[in-house]
């Protein structure tokens, strides 16, 4: 398989991932509060029998421009110098960004609702730091086994020298 189609297919994995993961919490939200929200928010239109076709294409969209954010930002071709804690606050904040555009564009909840902005406000500070916590964790992880692989070579290097 060539780089390219291999980089379409990760694209289409990890956006089908994110979406899978989103419309789970919604089919739970959905379940939860469905029937309040029916009224307020057209994500809730069918209120706890489910989710409508046009809030899953809505979602849809939304994972993928996520997955691209996040391709965008942790390209090594754009952004050879970027420390990654940069390279995540950009991407949280555009993710953050399209978020709200969504909210305006596709109404789902109204905008002078509080308790709709307080909702969002904290599942995205919360994935954000559940994000954040994932990445520390895999740089750490990743860091130590670069580092081991350093010594390793520099063991065998030093006894292929201290033969000659």
């Amino acid at each position: 398989m060539n780089i390219k189609n291999k980089e379409i297919f990760d694209f289409a994995a990890q956006t089908l991932i994110l979406f899978a993961f989103t419309i789970l919490i919604l089919i739970f939200l959905a379940s939860l509060f469905g029937e309040g929200a029916k009224e307020l928010s057209p994500l809730f239109q069918l209120g706890s029998k489910g989710l409508a076709s046009s809030t899953i294409m809505q979602f849809f969209l939304s994972s993928a421009i996520i997955t691209a954010l996040k391709k965008f930002f942790f390209s090594e071709r754009i952004f050879k110098r970027m420390m990654t804690l940069w390279r995540t606050v950009f991407m949280l904040f555009s993710i953050f960004i399209s978020s709200v555009i969504f909210i305006i564009i596709f109404n789902w909840f109204p905008l002078d609702y509080a308790m709709g902005w307080a909702g969002f406000i904290i599942c995205f500070g919360g994935s954000c730091i559940i994000i954040s916590a994932f990445l520390i964790i895999k740089n750490k992880i990743e860091s130590r086994r670069y580092t081991a692989l350093l010594d390793d070579y520099k063991r065998k290097h030093t006894a292929i020298n201290d033969e000659e």
